[in-house]
This record gives structure tokens, sequence and C-alpha cells, in this order.
């Protein structure tokens, strides 16, 4: 009888240890703030395959540049940084050596701890430019 009522109270324990335990991951979410992840898409395109093209960005790191010089007339380029904070302003700073036919597309996403990536900034260049200026503050 002894074994019987050792074993419920030992089990009632072991049941109420496991159940009280939470998702360390939301606990580390709540105490550290929410977690925001950027997604930079750039489209560079020329007319002349020898032009430098650049993007500059922001990570978590801060400010970072990229030269492209190969021999492509187009250059697609993706890359995600996070996590980064709340009020986070990210940039992207898209350029070519090149003044004329020059086409550059860029898009900035924000995605918040495991929602999916949302467009924050979109744009292109205008005719005769050779950069695009993009930028978004985080702040939801």
């Amino acid at each position: 009888m002894k074994r019987i009522i050792l074993f419920w109270i030992i089990s009632l324990v072991c049941s109420m240890f496991f159940l009280s335990c939470d998702n360390d991951e939301d606990e580390i979410s709540t105490a550290e703030g929410v977690r925001y992840y950027v997604k930079y898409e750039v489209r560079i395109r020329t007319q002349h395959t020898n032009t430098d093209k650049f993007i500059t960005y922001t990570d978590d790191k801060g400010s970072q540049t990229i030269k492209i010089s190969d021999w492509q007339t187009e250059v697609n380029w993706e890359g995600t940084y996070g996590p980064v904070d709340k009020n986070f302003t990210a940039t992207l700073d898209c350029s070519t050596a090149e003044y004329d036919n020059t086409s550059i597309q860029a898009r900035i996403y924000i995605s918040r701890e495991k929602e999916p990536f949302v467009i924050k900034a979109e744009g292109s260049n205008a005719p005769k430019k050779k950069r695009l200026l993009l930028g978004y503050k985080i702040d939801f």
C-alpha cells in the first residue's frame, strides 16, 4: 500500500513539474523583446557588361557594402539579416557607375518573430538616374 501511495505522489509531483514548464523560446522572446528580421532584394540591369554595381545595406552589425564587378548585365541579390530590435532602420542604397540604360529595382521586407515577410518599402530608379535609395524604420 505504501508503494502505491509513494508511486502516486511521485507521479503527481512529476506531472506538476512537466506541466509547469513553458516553452523556453517564448520566455527568451519576452525577456529580450520582439525579434525582427530584414530581407533585402535587389535587381540591377545595365547595358554594358563592365559596369560596377554597388549595394549598401544595414544589418544588425551596421552598414555593409557589396561591390559587384562581374561581366553580367543583370544582377539579382538577396540577403536576410537579424534579429534586430524595434526602431531599427533598414536602409538600402543601390547604384551603378553607368548613367544611361540602368534599371534598379529593390524591396525591403520585414518579419516579426515567426510571421511571414511583408514588403515595407519598394522602388525603382528614375530614368537617367544611377541610384536608388530605400529605407524603413520598424515601428510595429
